[in-house]
């Protein structure tokens, strides 16, 4: 009997020990799924109709001119040093060369490109698929705050043209822009629209000498968030 109460005994402190050792881990989660980081949103330029158009993507959070690049299509690595991104491209259209020059040099960190056996190239380069004002930011699509930047390029007479927000057929700002160069050369702008939230029209035209009438008229839309 003394032999029997001994082994209980004993079965029961391994037990407690077991136990014990448990409660001292705390309780036990199974390891959390790890969350994938917010995607990012690029603009890419695209030559759709012999002009260069940005249009706003999503894509997944890494290097991105390397991102860039994957949204248009293009499974190329690229470098950047010394202000020029390198992307091992052997070969590519006058039309691709064109998307990616210009969707690559939206970033600060790059002002020229070598791909595809060309070296040094910039945006000037292109500027025949450029239309004679080009709005690149807010690209069409865009969730924009209520104060945002309007910024492009223009080729205009005496370099000076008009920006509009645009809601319900109803212009509810106007500004009056000056690019940086007039016609033939082409210039760069940027002007501030303070608009309510909600959709809206960011309309930029050049009015004609003679009645005042909308000239290479370029109509964006976006959304000004609250």
């Amino acid at each position: 009997m003394k032999k029997f109460l001994v082994v209980a005994a004993a079965a029961l402190a391994v037990t407690g020990c077991g136990s014990s050792r448990h409660e001292a881990g705390g309780t036990t989660t199974a390891p959390a799924t790890p969350v994938s980081p917010a995607p990012m949103t690029l603009t890419v330029f695209t030559v759709r109709r012999g002009i260069l158009r940005p249009t706003v993507v999503h894509v997944p959070r890494s290097t991105a001119p390397g991102a860039a690049l994957g949204a248009l299509g293009l499974a190329a690595p690229v470098t950047v040093s010394g202000g020029t991104a390198t992307v091992r491209l052997p070969k590519a259209t006058d039309v691709q060369v064109a998307s990616i020059v210009y969707t690559l040099t939206q970033f600060p960190a790059i002002r020229r490109v070598d791909v595809a056996g060309r070296h040094g190239l910039t945006r000037a380069d292109f500027a025949a698929y450029l239309p004679p004002i080009s709005v690149e930011s807010p690209a069409p699509g865009a969730a924009v705050p209520p104060t945002f930047r309007v910024r492009g390029t223009a080729s205009v007479f005496e370099a000076t043209f008009v920006v509009q927000a645009v809601r319900n057929g109803k212009v509810i700002q106007r500004r009056t822009v000056m690019a940086t160069e007039g016609a033939p050369g082409r210039g760069t702008f940027s002007t501030t629209l303070h608009v309510t939230p909600g959709p809206v029209v960011v309309r930029a035209f050049a009015p004609s000498a003679a009645d005042g009438s909308p000239q290479h008229e370029v109509d964006v839309a976006v959304v000004v968030r609250s």
